[in-house]
């Protein structure tokens, strides 16, 4: 099995077998990360990766995110700015397809109870 490491561009996201999030740095004037990917590892992560400035004030989503994710390091762009980068994992597309299917089979499921309910409802009425 190989082990590779992949830059991703900040903003962005990365789905694989992630072994750990090396380092980020900026190249060719853009903030990128690079993420060393395992395929001993079984199991499929994502992550996104954002930025924020110094001084930032952030509220709602981006404050939620920024209060749920790792640091990855800080940069100095060609201006001088300085912006932190962070990861933070999320669902997968597989996690979210199977998350739907458990929905919709306890859709089903209450559905099923309701029916067998209301028959029951019925013949309690008519011999009632």
């Amino acid at each position: 099995m190989s082990v590779r490491i992949w830059k991703y561009s900040v903003p962005g996201h990365c789905e694989g077998p992630v072994r750990q999030v090396l380092g980020t740095e900026m190249q060719y004037g853009k903030p990128v990360v690079w993420v060393m990917l395992d395929d001993d590892i079984k199991e499929t992560r994502a992550i996104d990766f954002y930025s924020c400035g110094t001084g930032w004030d952030l509220d709602g989503n981006d404050a939620e995110v920024m209060r749920n994710s790792a640091y990855c390091g800080t940069l100095k762009d060609e201006e001088g700015y300085i912006w932190h980068i962070f990861c933070v994992s999320v669902p997968t597309e597989a996690e979210l397809k199977e998350k739907i299917e458990k929905k919709k089979e306890l859709a089903a499921t209450a559905r099923t109870t309701i029916e067998a309910s209301d028959k029951e409802d019925e013949s309690e009425e008519a011999q009632g």
